[in-house]
């Protein structure tokens, strides 16, 4: 179905192709990238080149027969049979001096050795799930903070100033044409004409019957002004980066697999330049860890209407984060936990939207049939490059379908707005600047059908809850809660749950590749219902960790 969503991948970037007596008139400097409905301008010219170097495979084209530049065969040795992707697969495996024994051995291997994600994942083998330095790249801060490296200094080994032209591969240049693609003009192509087809409300004129009747009966988004005006937050620029990291330098925030004190991840934020995947600072007990302050500067809003989750007391999942982080950082496409609402508070800099009703899967994204698995690109910038216009075209306001048209919604949420995204709505969420924000996941009236259903049907991927329930209790907890605190509440939302009877859980695609059928167990001659099978033991995490149940947004 989404054969004709992918974009054509033929990748040309910065080369110096030197004749052999090197005289500057000969060289040639090309800089393009082809990709289906690609426009150059959103690629940060001058800043879009691999740092070692390295070129895309597409660039192959134009080394033409001078294969001596082309230094991955002798530079690897036996290794070159194997592909990029299967090159670094074994290279994971390997451990920190490993890697760096072998960046010694020769160009190619430096430049393999050299990708980031290898180093990343090593940090956050060893971290258990807490950063103490940062020193502008995962193998620099890795050899920082637990050694692995001769007595010279651990940045410097081996140097930095080493360069590997004649390294050709996709795999290796893609973080680094993702970390210099700007992702502003997605949402602002012309500077007096944003793209924007997201409904505008003014929070002055809404009321919890307005609101509800505009925009959370017909399940639409939408982005509110003139609602955070009289917050402290807002007025007093409390929610700022540099004043948040003077008031809090040394509280200890989530940021995606770490822990980390305030003033760490602002170190991180400015010094991250090559991530094309900044890590995105998302605590869910932000009030807590700044002793009750920041829940004083910030207030819910009442025209989205009672949250009936708060019945659930103590037990209530988790419901608001604080999000930081530098452009680029930001969650993939994903729907919010447990059916619930949400909205999103910008305090400084400026978030990009891009969402689907709940029927339509984003081009690139893959489930099973009860959205219990979800698949999406590794990183944002590389759903934009091969996606974003696909589904702009396919899905905007232009679109030649009639079914299709206005499917997609597209908006920027500057300081001081908010964004509404009504339940099972999938959304993507990415930074265009240094930004701060507050959200909130809620259950009203409007919502709750929405809720009860995912807690009947899809106990399995309920999340958050705390105390003593279990998934096969929350449901039945939650309606006694109802019946006894808002019974007619209570009753409204069951009679429309019960037009819809409870659906049957999905089988998975790890059930289905691992799964026997009697017929192929019975040509094997074995016992129907038996064959092949295998499990996993998993170690517990450690306490206090956030986990999964906090990787959403926004």
């Amino acid at each position: 179905m989404e054969g004709s969503q992918t974009a054509t991948r033929v990748r040309f970037a910065v080369e110096d192709d030197v004749e052999a007596d090197s005289r500057p008139s000969k060289r040639r400097r090309t800089e393009s990238l082809q990709l289906a409905g690609k426009d150059e301008s959103r690629i940060d010219g001058g800043q879009s080149g691999h740092r070692l170097g390295v070129l895309p495979a597409g660039n192959l084209f134009l080394a033409g027969s001078s294969t001596n530049k082309i230094i991955r065969p002798k530079g690897l040795g036996r290794f070159d049979i194997l592909p990029d992707a299967v090159l670094l697969v074994v290279l994971a495996s390997f451990d920190a001096g490993t890697l760096l024994a072998l960046r010694t051995t020769s160009r190619a291997f430096f430049a393999y050795t050299s990708h980031e994600p290898l180093w990343k994942d090593l940090v956050v083998s060893r971290a258990n799930g807490r950063l103490s330095h940062w020193e502008g790249s995962w193998r620099k801060t890795f050899i920082r903070s637990f050694g692995h490296c001769p007595p010279s200094p651990p940045s410097e080994w081996p140097t930095d100033a080493i360069r590997t032209p004649g390294v050709y591969s996709d795999e290796l240049y893609q973080p680094s044409l993702c970390a210099h693609t700007s992702l502003t003009p997605y949402f602002l192509p012309h500077p007096t004409r944003p793209r924007s087809t997201i409904a505008k409300a003014d929070a002055l004129s809404l009321t919890a019957e307005t609101f509800s009747e505009l925009y959370a009966i017909p399940s639409k988004p939408a982005l509110i002004y003139n609602a955070v005006n009289d917050w402290p937050s807002l007025k007093q620029s409390l929610w700022t980066m540099d004043v948040l990291e003077t008031r809090f330098k040394d509280v200890s925030f989530r940021a995606e697999a770490f822990d980390l004190p305030f003033h760490l991840y602002r170190q991180y934020a400015d010094d991250c330049n090559e991530e094309d995947s900044p890590l995105y600072l998302f605590d869910s007990r932000f009030v807590e860890k700044t002793g009750g302050a920041m829940g004083k500067e910030y207030s819910p809003f009442p025209f989205f209407g009672k949250d009936v989750f708060e019945l659930l007391g103590e037990e209530r999942p988790n419901y608001r984060w604080l999000i930081a982080g530098p452009a680029r950082s930001g969650s993939t496409f994903h729907k919010d936990p447990n059916g619930t609402s949400a909205w999103n508070a910008v305090l400084c800099g400026r978030k990009g939207w891009v969402m689907f009703p709940p029927d339509v899967c984003p081009p690139g994204v893959y489930t099973n049939e009860d959205e219990s698995e979800v698949t999406s690109p590794l990183s944002i910038p590389e759903w934009f490059l091969t996606y974003f216009d696909y589904a702009w075209s396919t899905y905007g306001p232009s679109a030649k379908d009639p079914e299709l048209r206005g499917k997609i919604v597209v908006g920027v949420c500057g300081q001081g707005e908010v964004v509404y995204v009504p339940s099972g709505w999938w959304h993507l969420v990415v930074n265009l600047d240094e930004s701060v924000a507050v959200t909130q996941n809620f259950v009203s009236e409007n919502e709750l059908t929405n809720v009860l259903r995912f807690m009947r049907d899809k106990p399995d991927q309920l999340s958050g809850f705390k105390g003593s329930l279990s998934a096969s209790t929350i449901y039945e907890r939650f309606t006694e809660a109802l019946r006894e605190n808002a019974p007619e509440t209570y009753i409204k939302a069951v009679e429309a749950l019960e037009k819809n009877p409870a659906s049957s859980k999905s089988e998975s695609i790890w059930d289905k590749v691992t799964s026997t059928s009697t017929e192929e167990t019975a040509i094997d001659g074995g016992e129907a219902g038996t064959g092949f099978s295998f499990g996993f033991e998993f170690e517990e995490g450690e306490d206090g960790e956030e986990g999964l149940d906090d990787a959403r947004d926004a």
